[in-house]
Parts: structure tokens; C-alpha cells; sequence
């Protein structure tokens, strides 16, 4: 399983939700601004420190507008479920409704925040250097 990924059921399928590094570039590309700046037009209530806390993305993502909601979850089905068209994310998200699903949205964003400050909180490793082999004077 990809860390990060949320899966759910909907409209008689086990769906995976994923919104990684394509998904986010590709919101970047649909919504001309960078991701973290989509986040803030879309949530105004949370700011950019609460990303990775999953209780308050997923209370946040409830007042996402229907069309940010759907923009994410078309991106974010993508990697899992190629091809999804507007009209299934239409369904699944009627099938759900619009609170559950903006949950869904919500627990996706803190997961791919909470991956990417994982990441980032590991140190770096030092590199190895050679060391010198003894040239036999004490």
C-alpha cells in the first residue's frame, strides 16, 4: 500500500485516493498557482501549519467548493484509477455526499502532507568518506 493513499468505497467500487506529486502538479496546472496557495483559496479557515493535522483538514475540507472538491478527487483517482472521468467523480461524490467525501479529500491532503514532512524530517546522511590506509610511519 502507498503511503498516503486513502481508499474508501463508492457506486459499488473500492476506490483509491491518492494526491501525490502528479496529482498536485496537476491541480497546479488546472488552477494556474501553486498547490499550497489552491489549499488556501479552498480552505481560508486552515492555515498552511494545520496541513498535516488530518482532524482539522478533514473538518476544513468540508467547506471546499464542490468543483475545488471534485478537481482533487479527479486528480487524486488518477494515479490509481486512470481514465476516471468527471461524470464518475460526479457519482461517487453523490453517492457519498458532499461532507463524507469532503472528509475523504481532508484525510488525503494531511496524508500526502503528513508524507512529505516525513521525508523531510530525516536527516541527511553524512557522506561516507575513503579513509587513508596507514603508511606504516608510528
Amino acid at each position: 500500500m502507498m503511503r498516503g493513499a486513502v481508499h474508501f468505497d463508492a457506486v459499488g467500487a473500492r476506490w483509491t485516493l491518492f494526491i501525490g506529486t502528479a496529482a498536485q502538479c496537476a491541480l497546479e496546472e488546472e488552477h494556474d498557482k501553486g498547490f499550497f496557495a489552491i489549499l488556501q483559496d479552498a480552505m481560508p479557515s486552515v492555515g498552511l501549519a494545520d496541513v498535516d493535522d488530518k482532524a482539522k483538514m478533514a473538518a476544513a475540507a468540508r467547506d471546499l467548493r464542490i468543483g475545488t472538491l471534485r478537481s482533487f478527487a479527479l486528480h487524486g483517482l488518477a494515479k490509481h484509477h486512470p481514465g476516471t472521468s468527471v461524470a464518475q467523480v460526479d457519482d461517487i461524490i453523490d453517492d457519498l455526499g458532499f461532507k463524507a467525501f469532503g472528509e475523504i479529500i481532508g484525510a488525503a491532503i494531511a496524508a500526502a502532507a503528513d508524507q512529505a514532512g516525513a521525508e523531510g524530517d530525516k536527516p541527511a546522511k553524512k557522506p561516507r568518506t575513503r579513509t587513508r590506509a596507514p603508511t606504516g610511519r608510528p
